[in-house]
């Protein structure tokens, strides 16, 4: 079955894989995961990015609590936005209820 043919409601399996061979749905959600680790790697070495901004004179030494503070809120909110919308894309991929629930009846 190709890639963009329609399924006919049925629930496509999401899963991780080589990138030729992804469905554009998991496709997406291989990359927000990646984006989900390479935000994650950021947030362990904030401080040190920041010591060598200081260090390299990109930032005053006076304002770098400040500047750190202020890439963790960023990276805060950068997460926030991958995780939001990797759970709509699970949420679209998982299709509708065979027995016409949502789940706010469960």
């Amino acid at each position: 079955m190709a890639l963009d043919a329609p399924n006919g409601g049925q629930r496509l399996p999401v899963r991780l894989g080589h990138p030729s061979r992804l469905s554009p749905k998991t496709l997406e959600v291989t990359l927000l995961l990646l984006g989900h680790a390479v935000v994650f790697f950021l947030s362990l070495a904030h401080d040190e990015i920041v010591a060598e901004l200081v260090d390299e004179g990109w930032v005053i030494a006076s304002l770098a609590e400040r500047f750190e503070i202020l890439i963790g809120l960023v990276l805060f909110l950068c997460w926030s936005l991958l995780l939001l919308r990797l759970v709509g894309v699970l949420q679209s991929a998982k299709g509708p209820d065979p027995q016409g629930r949502d789940d706010k009846d469960v």
